[in-house]
C-alpha cells in the first residue's frame, strides 16, 4: 500500500510541476529571447559602430591634414599661384598612403568648392569628370550631388551610389563632412564611403541576418542600408524616435517584434524586424512539447505502476524474509521492509569500514618498514618475498632494481611559505608530495616505492622488463624529471643520488648502500648535478694518483700573503688550491676531509704569524673558526674560508699599516729634533737658509719646511729667527754690544733687517730693549 501511494503521489507530482514549469518556462524564455535579441543588437552595434567610426578617422585625419588646410585656407596662392598644382599633386599622393592605411574604406576623396576639383588618391579631376567617373546614376544626379558636397553643410551618413573600376553601380554609405569657413562661402568636403555588401557582410555573421529584416538610419531616418529589398513597415519610421528596446509593432496584417538601439558614437539607428511568428516559434514549440510529455507521464505512468508494484515487490518480500528476524525494527512494533533492509546493509558497511580503516592505518606503517628492511637486506626468512609483496599491494615485474636516495635541501625556508605553526606537520606535508610526485614520474614506465629512512626519502625502483640496455641513463632521466618538476611547481630543491643497476632481490641492499655513498660524497662536496654512484667509481679512479696538492711552498706563500694582508692575492691561492684538489677526477671523501681541514690549519698559523689581532676580535674569529671547523659541504667551507681569509687579511693589513705610520711619525719626530740642533748650531752663520737645511739632510727645501712645520708647528725661517733673536737678547742684556755687533754676530748681514726683525718679534727696536734692560 505504501508502494502504491508513492507511485500515484509520484505520478502526479511531475503533471503538476509540468504545469508550472511550462508558465515559468514561457515566461522566461521570453524574457530571455527578448535579452538574446538586444544581446545581439548591441553586437550588432559595436561592429557597425566599428565601420562607421573608421570613417570619421579617416575624415579626421584629411581634415587636419597640414597640406590640406595650407591648400584650402592660406593665401600662399596670390602670391605663388603656380605652387597650386603641385601642391596639389602632393595631396593626392598623400590621400594614396591614407588608401594603404586604412583598406576597409572602398572609396574617399576631396571636394574643392572654390576650385570645382575632386582630389582622390595619386589623381585629381574636375567635379563634373569626377562624377561621371564615381556617381554617375539615375538614383544621384550631378546638380544633387553637387548640393551635397559644396561645402555649405554637413549631411554626415547619406546613401550613395558609387561606380566601380569595372563599370558597375554599388550601393554605398557615404559621409560627407564640410570645411568650415568664416566668410560663410563654400570651401570643401571629405566624402568618405563605405560599400553596403561590406556592411552586409558583417550583418551575415549574426543571427539578427537570417531571422528578419535589420537595417541602419541614419539622424533624418533615411535608410542607409538594408539586408532586405522590402522596404520598413508602413509608420514604424516615426515609432523610432522614442525610447529604445524591443517591443511589438504591426501593420494590419503580420505582426513584427521590433529591436531599436542607437549608436554610441552618431546618430544612427540599427533596427532588427523579425516576423512575430519567427520569433515565438520557440515559445509554441515549448508548449506542445510540454503537453505531449503531461500526456505520455500520465497514460504511462499508470500502466508502469501497476507493472513494476507488482514486479519489484516479491523480491523485496522474500529478501525481507530473510533477513526480517534479526531487524529491530519488528521488535519496536512496526513493520516496514526498508527498515529492515537498511539496518542490515548500514550494520554490515559500518563493520567493513572499521576493519578497512584499521587496516589502512597498520598497512602504511608496515609497508614503509618492509621496504625499509628490504633497502637494508634484513628481511625474514620465513615469510617469502611474494607473499609479503601481495600482502601490501606491491609486484616486481623484472629482476633489475635501482635505488635513488632523495634528500630535502633548505627544509627551514622550505618550510615557511607552508601555513600553520606546527613544523612536523609541514615536514609531513613536503614529504608526502615529494613521496607522490617521485612515484608518479618513476612509475609511468616502472615499479616505484618510496619510504624514509633516517630523514632521507629513499625509492626503490623496479626496472620494466622491456627496458634497454642504458639503465643507468633511465635513472638519470628520472630523477632529474622529479627535481625538475619538484623544483619549478613546489620550490622544493632535492640532492638525488643513485644506486647501481643490481638484479635479484638480493642485490637491492647493495644498491641502497651504494646511493647512500654517492648522496654522502654529494653532501660533503656540495655538488648540484645528479650523482650515480656508477659515474662516481669511474671519476674516482680515473687519472687521480693518491694524495692530494697542497705542497709546502704554496702553503708558505698563503701565510705570506696572510700576513701582509694581501687579500687577493691570497683568495686565488686558496682558489687555485681547491680547484686543482676538486676539479676532475673527482677525489676520495677521506682525502678531501684531511684537505679541507689541512687548510684551516693552514689559516689559523696564517693568522698567529700575521701577530696578535686586536682583544674585541678574538672571540669572533674564534666563533668563525668553529663554524669554518663544522661546515658539512665543500663550497660552504669554501665560502667560510674565504669569509675568514678576508678577517685576517685586512687586520693583519691594518696591523702593518699602522706599523708603517708609526715609523713614519717617528722619523718625522727624529727629523725635527735634528733640524732644531741644526739651526742651534749653525743660526750664527748668515748663510743659513731653507735651503742649506734641506741641502744638509739630502731632501727639498719645501719637504723639509712642510714636515717640521707639521711636527714643530712652527716654520723653518720663524725658528732660525728664534733662535738668532734668544742670542741677541742676551748679548744685548750683557751692555758690552753695540747693536751692529750684535746683529752681525747673530747671522744678519743688515743692522736695518735685524732691527726690523727684532721689532717684529719683541714688539720693541734693539736699542729701546738695551735701555729698558740696563735700567
Amino acid at each position: 500500500m505504501t508502494w502504491l501511494i508513492s507511485y500515484v503521489v509520484v505520478l502526479l507530482f511531475p503533471v503538476c510541476l509540468s504545469g508550472l514549469v511550462y508558465m515559468l518556462s514561457s515566461r522566461m524564455l521570453e524574457r530571455e529571447t527578448h535579452q538574446a535579441n538586444e544581446a545581439l543588437m548591441n553586437q550588432f552595434r559595436e561592429a557597425m559602430d566599428n565601420q562607421f567610426e573608421t570613417m570619421k578617422r579617416l575624415n579626421f585625419e584629411l581634415t587636419w591634414n597640414v597640406k590640406v588646410r595650407q591648400l584650402l585656407y592660406s593665401n600662399k596662392y596670390l602670391y605663388y599661384p603656380n605652387d597650386f598644382y603641385y601642391d596639389l599633386h602632393q595631396i593626392t599622393q598623400d590621400l594614396n598612403l591614407y588608401k594603404t592605411s586604412f583598406s576597409q574604406i572602398d572609396l574617399f576623396y576631396i571636394h574643392l568648392a572654390g576650385d570645382r576639383l575632386v582630389m582622390l588618391p595619386n589623381v585629381y579631376r574636375s567635379d563634373a569628370f569626377g562624377y561621371e567617373l564615381l556617381h554617375r546614376s539615375e538614383a544621384l544626379s550631378f546638380e544633387r550631388w553637387q548640393s551635397l558636397v559644396d561645402g555649405r553643410r554637413s549631411p554626415g551618413y547619406i546613401p550613395a551610389i558609387r561606380v566601380t573600376e569595372e563599370g558597375t553601380m554599388k550601393p554605398t554609405v557615404a559621409y560627407i563632412s564640410a570645411y568650415s569657413s568664416d566668410s560663410g562661402e563654400p570651401v570643401g568636403a571629405n566624402v568618405v564611403m563605405i560599400d553596403q555588401s561590406r556592411i552586409l557582410g558583417a550583418v551575415q555573421q549574426l543571427e539578427l541576418y537570417s531571422k528578419g529584416h535589420v537595417a541602419i538610419l541614419n539622424e533624418r531616418n533615411e535608410v542607409l542600408v538594408s539586408s532586405s529589398d522590402e522596404a520598413l513597415p508602413a509608420g514604424l519610421v516615426d515609432r523610432l524616435n522614442g525610447q529604445e528596446g524591443p517591443f511589438l509593432w504591426s501593420d494590419g496584417e503580420r505582426g513584427y517584434e521590433i529591436s531599436y538601439v542607437t549608436s554610441g558614437s552618431s546618430k544612427l539607428k540599427y533596427v532588427s524586424i523579425v516576423p512575430s511568428r519567427i520569433f515565438w516559434e520557440k515559445v509554441r514549440l515549448v508548449r506542445r512539447v510540454t503537453d505531449l510529455s503531461i500526456a505520455i507521464s500520465v497514460l504511462g505512468g499508470l500502466a508502469l505502476t501497476a507493472f513494476f508494484l507488482r514486479k519489484n515487490y516479491n523480491p523485496v518480500r522474500r529478501l525481507v524474509q530473510s533477513l526480517g528476524a534479526k531487524s529491530s525494527s519488528r521488535r519496536q512494533g512496526t513493520y516496514n521492509e526498508f527498515h529492515v533492509i537498511q539496518e542490515a546493509i548500514v550494520g554490515a558497511y559500518e563493520e567493513m569500514d572499521r576493519l578497512r580503516s584499521g587496516m589502512k592505518q597498520q598497512r602504511d606503517i608496515v609497508r614503509s618498514h618492509f621496504i625499509a628492511r628490504l633497502l637494508k637486506g634484513r628481511l625474514d626468512g620465513r615469510t617469502p618475498v611474494d607473499e609479503s609483496l601481495a600482502a601490501f599491494g606491491m609486484r616486481f615485474d623484472s629482476d633489475e632494481f635501482g635505488v635513488m636516495a632523495l634528500y630535502i635541501e633548505d627544509v627551514e625556508s622550505l618550510a615557511e611559505w607552508i601555513p600553520g605553526d606546527d613544523r612536523n606537520e609541514k615536514l609531513k606535508l613536503i614529504h608526502f608530495i615529494v613521496t607522490n610526485v617521485t612515484e608518479e614520474v618513476a612509475g609511468r614506465l616502472h615499479r616505484a616505492y618510496v619510504t624514509e629512512i633516517d630523514e632521507t626519502l629513499v625509492c626503490l625502483i623496479c626496472l620494466h622488463p622491456e627496458g634497454g640496455d642504458r639503465r643507468n641513463e633511465e635513472l638519470y632521466a628520472i630523477a632529474n624529471d622529479i627535481r625538475q618538476f619538484l623544483s619549478s611547481q613546489y620550490r622544493i630543491r632535492l640532492s638525488v643520488s643513485i644506486g647501481g643497476v643490481h638484479r635479484t632481490v638480493a642485490g637491492i641492499p647493495q644498491a641502497y648502500a651504494e646511493a647512500l655513498d654517492a648522496m654522502e660524497y654529494k653532501l660533503v662536496m656540495g655538488r648540484d648535478e645528479i650523482l650515480s654512484y656508477g659515474d662516481l667509481r669511474a671519476r674516482m679512479t680515473e687519472g687521480r694518483e693518491s694524495g692530494y696538492d697542497y705542497p709546502l711552498e704554496v702553503e708558505r706563500q698563503l701565510i705570506n700573503y696572510v700576513r701582509t694582508g694581501d687579500f687577493p692575492k691570497a683568495r686565488r691561492t686558496l682558489d687555485d688550491i681547491i680547484e686543482r684538489n676538486f676539479a676532475s677526477p673527482v677525489m676520495p671523501l677521506p682525502l678531501a676531509r684531511c684537505l679541507l681541514f689541512d687548510l684551516v690549519g693552514t689559516l689559523v698559523k696564517a693568522a698567529g704569524e700575521a701577530g696578535a689581532l686586536p682583544e674585541e676580535e678574538a672571540p669572533h674569529d674564534a666563533k668563525r673558526i668553529e663554524r669554518l671547523a663544522s661546515c658539512e659541504t665543500i663550497p660552504e667551507m669554501r665560502r667560510q674560508m674565504t669569509e675568514l681569509l678576508r678577517a685576517f687579511c685586512e687586520a693583519a693589513g691594518a696591523k702593518r699599516k699602522r706599523n708603517i705610520e708609526e715609523s713614519r711619525q717617528r722619523a718625522i719626530r727624529e727629523l725635527a729634533e735634528q733640524v732644531s740642533v741644526f739651526i742651534d748650531e749653525r743660526f750664527a752663520d748668515p748663510d743659513l737658509n731653507v735651503s742649506t737645511i734641506g741641502a744638509h739632510f739630502g731632501l727639498k727645501p719645501a719637504y723639509v719646511s712642510k714636515l717640521y712645520k707639521d711636527q714643530t708647528g712652527e716654520g723653518l725661517l720663524e725658528r732660525i729667527n728664534r733662535a738668532r733673536l734668544t742670542e741677541a737678547k742676551r748679548l744685548i742684556r750683557e751692555g758690552r754690544n753695540s747693536v751692529s755687533d750684535v746683529a752681525r754676530r747673530v747671522g744678519f748681514h743688515d743692522v736695518n733687517a735685524f732691527i726690523r726683525v727684532f721689532k717684529r718679534y719683541e714688539g720693541v727696536t734693539p736699542g729701546l730693549y738695551k735701555e729698558s734692560s740696563t735700567n
